[in-house]
């Protein structure tokens, strides 16, 4: 511990002090729990990987573009390991005795660390809206051509259910679901908006199959739509009808990790242009779009359950304390699955459920902090 606890203190030298101690071990555990989980997921295709000679370059491709993903998923906990480690060890040698008898309080022993958990939680949003959305793409795109490709020829069907798509020529296009084995779209609604978002037509059908080079449509119902939202003339009825769409059946199949793909800004726009759609959809994306922004403040609100659970002073506390912050830590995780779920589910409203785990510990944090002052 630095002599600046003698007579006059420097903050500043504290600060840093701390900061030192904090930045090391954080950088530390995100280079292990990175290639941890790359070594994981090698390991969870090895077989297929020697199977189907599958190239050490798509490999390689594939983790430096996949990297962005690990790195949000694992910094929360490592920014929990290094709290309990910076606080633990000045705890054990009694420097946050001496700091506290010297009139510094644990919040501001903690400053430091909160301000890096904040900085943390930028960088978190950033990447994970202007750079996970780009990445994801292209790391999906090569395990599904180049890491999966001959294991895909041996999978059953896939449907994916609640399929959503901003098309070309402001369509917006949405089916109940979509085989993929036999590229068919099922309940079909398309609404087709002028520049000013006005809309001029509407288009349902019970189903949508795709011949080879464009979609037949069966029992289609296409209206056309004035300014007001009134219907212009009779509807016409077609039993089948083969209705030009540049989208191919790629780009519905693609759209079950959507709302990865969109960065904030895009995913707000798309919800946006779907509403009046499916309920159900749009509550689902609405979750996700405010869990974009609450889920960077994990690192953050990760300080606060750690570090009560890092200044136990009792026989082998710090084991302890580890133990116990990590099952906090899971709790934190779980609670907010269930929460997201709940979201979904419409038990609980979007933006609600998207920060309660947020919130909750965050004050059950603070006050196992102010317990310790």
């Amino acid at each position: 511990m630095p002599c600046a606890l003698k007579g006059h203190i420097d903050m500043r030298i504290i600060d840093k002090y701390m900061v030192r101690g904090f930045l090391g071990p954080f950088i530390w555990c995100l280079f292990v729990f990175v290639i941890m989980a790359v070594i994981i997921d090698i390991f969870s295709f090895i077989e297929d990987i020697v199977k189907f000679h599958i190239p050490a370059s798509s490999l390689i491709a594939f983790y430096v573009y996949y990297s962005p993903t690990i790195l949000i998923q694992v910094a929360p906990m490592a920014m929990l390991l290094s709290t309990i480690y910076v606080l633990s060890n000045l705890n054990k040698h009694n420097e946050i005795i001496a700091m506290k008898s010297s009139g510094i309080s644990l919040w501001r022993i903690m400053t430091p660390m909160l301000i890096l958990g904040l900085l943390v939680s930028i960088m978190t949003f950033i990447v994970n809206d202007r750079v996970l959305p780009i990445s994801s793409k292209v790391s999906n795109s090569i395990r599904r051509d180049e890491l999966e490709k001959e294991k895909r020829k041996d999978r059953k069907a896939k449907i994916i259910d609640s399929v959503a798509l901003y098309g070309a020529g402001n369509k917006i296009m949405f089916a109940r679901n979509y085989d993929i084995e036999k590229k068919t779209l099922n309940d079909i609604i398309i609404h087709e908006h002028d520049t000013k978002e006005n809309l001029l037509s509407k288009i349902t059908a019970q189903s949508a199959v795709w011949t080879g080079n464009s979609w037949k449509f069966n029992n289609v119902i296409m209206y056309r739509i004035d300014n007001a939202g009134k219907i212009l003339g009779e509807p016409l009825f077609y039993e089948e009808k083969h209705i030009i769409l540049r989208e191919r059946p790629s780009d519905f199949a693609n759209r079950e990790w959507q709302s990865d793909y969109m960065s904030y800004g895009e995913l707000k726009k798309y919800i946006k242009n779907f509403k009046g759609t499916s309920t159900k959809m749009i509550r689902s994306l609405l979750v996700d779009m405010h869990y974009k922004v609450s889920f960077a403040f994990i690192s953050l609100i990760i300080i606060l359950i750690g570090a009560p659970f890092a200044l136990i002073n009792t026989r082998g506390g710090v084991m302890i304390g580890i133990g116990m912050s990590i099952v906090i830590g899971l709790l934190y995780y779980a609670f907010i699955a269930i929460s997201l779920a709940f979201g979904k589910a419409g038990i609980l409203p979007p933006i609600l459920s998207a920060w309660l785990g947020n919130i909750v510990f965050t004050f059950i944090g603070i006050r196992l902090i102010n317990d310790k002052t």
